[in-house]
Parts: C-alpha cells; structure tokens; sequence
C-alpha cells in the first residue's frame, strides 16, 4: 500500500504539502531542487573546512583547536540536518507531482538519478 505524498508523515515537510496544489506543485518543487542543488554544492566547502589545525604548536593554539573543534562540527551538522530536510521535502513535492500525473515514470527516474544525495562523512555520524 502506498502512502499519498499529502499525507501526514511526523515530517517538516507536512506544513509544506497542506499547501500543494496541481497548480504550485512543479514551480514549489523546481525551487526546492534548486535549494537542494546549491545546498549539495556548498557542502563540499564546509566539509574541506571541517577540520582546522591548530595555528601553532604553542598551547593556546592546542587548547583553541580543542575548543573550537566541537563548535564547528555542531554548526555543519545543523547545516548537513536542513540539506537533508530539503531533499526530503523536494523528494515528496516530487511524489506530490507523480500522483498529480505531472511526471512520466520515464523522467521520474531521470530526475531521480541527477538528484544529488549526500554521501559525506557527516552523513556517517
């Protein structure tokens, strides 16, 4: 049995769907793509800068990385945390224009396989 893309799911992405018609569907998900496209670019950015080096061997500069490290890593995880509610938001208006009869199976699956997904090392975590 499959679940309607408007039903209720416990997700963020609930208040978005209450709001998709078959007249917003496409232009809503065409956005959200694109949020998900740029969102997935810029993470290799964050991810290069994940890890920063002390700037010396001194203490200070030991004691800063220490202290700054958990610091940098809770703020791209929150950042990784929306990338992945945003695919998963434009994964259901892309549902949402399946049943709406807006997509062919055929350009589903291309659409499906140009999507980005993320496959970083905070995904791991």
């Amino acid at each position: 049995m499959e679940t309607s893309a408007h039903e209720p799911r416990g997700s963020i992405s609930d208040a978005l769907m209450l709001q998709i018609d078959v007249d917003n569907v496409m232009n809503v998900y065409a956005r959200m793509d694109e949020q998900a496209r740029a969102l997935h670019k810029s993470r290799f950015t964050a991810d290069s800068l994940r890890r920063i080096p002390p700037c010396g061997d001194d203490p200070v500069s030991l004691d800063a990385a220490s202290v700054f490290q958990p610091k940098i890593d809770f703020i791209t995880q929150v950042h990784l945390d929306y990338l992945l509610e945003v695919v998963a938001a434009r994964d259901r208006l892309k549902e949402a224009a399946q049943e709406y009869g807006l997509m062919e199976d055929e350009s589903t699956t291309n659409l499906k396989s140009a999507s980005p997904s993320y496959g970083g090392p905070l995904a791991e975590r």
